[in-house]
């Protein structure tokens, strides 16, 4: 049975903290939706590269995309949280496992589609990011420690 120790809770703590701020991010996401609309919601992500919703109109196809995307980010966000305080908090294989494979994926994607085509700024997208990373290392290390001490 995996030891707990200092690092691991600092993963996991890192993991709560990535998964609670894509719940929030995806909560202001559906709201300015509702309330404002595709156009404002694709002017919010686009951070990076400024959007004129008068002058390129979103279709509302588009903003049920981005309405499912940003549901997929609430669930994702509540995944992590839950592994982070259940499986990465003890310092568990499995927990380590799923939550690098879920926000390593989902941080991946955010790169790809909206940080290196310089649609979103890194300013933005690199909180996620750098949450994620410093969640790795902690969970790494305390793996590595659980090892060690094996």
């Amino acid at each position: 049975m995996p030891t707990s120790n200092w690092a691991a809770k600092t993963g996991g703590v890192f993991y709560a903290l990535w998964g609670v701020v894509h719940i929030l991010g995806a909560g202001v996401q559906l709201s300015v939706l509702r309330s404002d609309g595709p156009g404002a919601l694709t002017a919010l992500i686009s951070s990076a590269a400024p959007y004129d919703p008068a002058a390129s109109p979103v279709p509302v196809a588009a903003g049920r995309f981005m309405g499912m995307g940003a549901f997929n980010i609430l669930w994702i966000g509540m995944l992590v949280t839950l592994v982070a305080v259940t499986l990465n908090w003890k310092n568990r294989r499995l927990g380590y496992w799923l939550n690098l494979g879920v926000v390593g994926a989902t941080d991946l994607g955010l790169l790809l589609v909206l940080l290196l085509p310089g649609t979103m700024a890194w300013s933005d997208g690199g909180i996620g990011i750098s949450l994620f990373l410093l969640a790795l290392a902690f969970a790494t290390l305390g793996r590595i420690r659980a090892r060690a001490a094996a």
